[in-house]
């Protein structure tokens, strides 16, 4: 092992060592003659704001070596602090939802390519809140061709189809567990919004200065003539928070809540292709730090006006949504339920008017970091220390011109949707 490797094995902290320690045992790694090593580097900047991301290898002579890739909390205190609640959630998917849900479509004859089964392969996830420790273990799924999309790219029509499809395949489970497992289902009822909870301790209201400001920017994005929308998106000034939380609220959702995946943007999926076919043929649905009990809506507003423009979206958006329920009652069917009598399309319909704007509450931050060059990207850390400092503290995204350019365009026309089809 070279000087540097021993170095960067020395650096981690002792519970992730112990965690790969246990992915070793598991996957049949001599004691005593395999090494842990690590990729330095191996996490560009943007890839993780909730965690660090590296590379781990388990190596031993003879045997085809195991590659993983690692998420750990941040060094920086405050964002410590703020990402620990969201890695106990990511854990609790891994280790409890996750597995639940696979037995359960297996037990009901599902095989892998019918059900949901999208996420990347998880060989440790644990998290001590006593002790602020934090550690996801996964899959490498660049070794099997995945890869993300172009972010500040919208997505395409086929990119969108096979996401609402998984997603449908996957809000189905929820709805079959809860009419025939209830009592196994009974706990994830209590999956509350992360940021939530954030928002509730949040004494100085920094959270509520960040979407303040975020939402005078985009407030600037509107022509003259977008006299409808600005009249519109003016009533939701001063309230952004407030209508974050209402949208958030399972109980307003029930009896049509779901475990939803909760950060549904573009960043949050990897895709794999055939040959030089620019056609995904298959998705996984990575960091789900924000999985939480709300309306199956929250998950499609999310990635549909933040990862689509105002032109896709008049030409494809009924189209999406059709697959999304085509897809729900097909996989709902064979999983022993029934979609017109667990959630009926006029309900379906009606949730998209009461839930229909999360998506443009969440651009109001998430957008920003979408038309931003990863080269331009602020350290957060930065944001964090001043924002302790001043209420008012600036969150700088997107300062060249493209950026705002494309900003400007993408935030219009995501205000003038949302207005159009009555969601605000």
């Amino acid at each position: 092992m070279s000087d540097q490797k021993k170095e960067q094995q020395q650096q981690q902290p002792e519970y992730v060592q112990v965690g790969l320690e246990q992915i070793a045992t598991e996957q049949g790694f001599t004691a005593s003659r395999y090494r842990i090593e690590y990729e330095s580097g191996s996490s560009n900047k943007g890839d993780g704001f909730v965690g660090t991301l590296f590379k781990a290898y388990i190596r031993e002579d003879g045997r085809d070596e195991l590659k993983l890739v690692v998420k750990v909390l941040p060094e920086h205190e405050l964002r410590r602090q703020q990402s620990l609640g969201m890695f106990h959630r990511e854990a609790m998917v891994y280790n409890a939802v996750m597995p639940l849900f696979g037995k359960f479509q297996a037990e009901q004859g599902l095989e892998k390519e019918e059900g949901f089964w999208r996420i990347p392969k998880c060989y440790y996830a644990n998290c001590d809140l006593e002790k602020m420790e934090a550690v996801v273990i996964m899959e490498d799924l660049q070794l099997k061709g995945f890869r993300m999309w172009n972010k500040s790219k919208p997505a395409d029509l086929e990119h969108s189809l096979l996401l609402m499809k998984q997603l449908g395949a996957f809000h189905a489970v929820s709805f079959a567990m809860k009419d025939q497992q209830p009592e196994q289902f009974g706990p994830f009822k209590h999956l509350v919004d992360p940021m939530k909870v954030m928002i509730d301790m949040d004494p100085k209201k920094q959270i509520h200065a960040l979407f303040g400001q975020m939402y005078d920017r985009a407030a600037t994005t509107l022509e003259e003539d977008d006299t409808e929308a600005k009249k519109a998106f003016e009533k939701l000034k001063g309230t952004v928070v407030d209508s974050y939380v209402e949208c958030v609220s399972s109980e307003a959702a029930e009896p049509h809540a779901v475990i939803g995946h909760g950060d549904c943007w573009i960043n949050n999926m990897m895709y794999t292709y055939e040959d030089k076919n620019p056609n995904p043929k298959d998705i996984r649905l990575i960091d789900w730090q924000l999985s939480r009990y709300v309306s199956p809506i929250l998950d499609l507003s999310y990635f549909i006006f933040i990862c689509t423009d105002e032109d896709f979206r008049a030409n494809h958006f009924d189209q999406l949504l059709d697959c999304y329920y085509e897809s729900l009652s097909e996989h709902l069917k064979k999983l022993g339920g029934n979609a017109e009598r667990q959630f009926p399309r006029a309900t379906f319909q009606d949730h998209w008017k009461r839930f229909g704007r999360f998506g443009l509450l969440m651009g109001l931050i998430v957008l920003p970091i979408v038309c931003t060059a990863k080269e331009e990207l602020p350290e957060m850390e930065d944001y964090i220390d001043r924002a302790e400092q001043q209420q008012d503290a600036e969150f700088n995204f997107g300062t060249s011109e493209q950026a705002q350019e494309m900003y400007r365009t993408r935030m219009a026309g995501m205000i003038r949707d949302v207005v159009r089809l009555g969601y605000l």
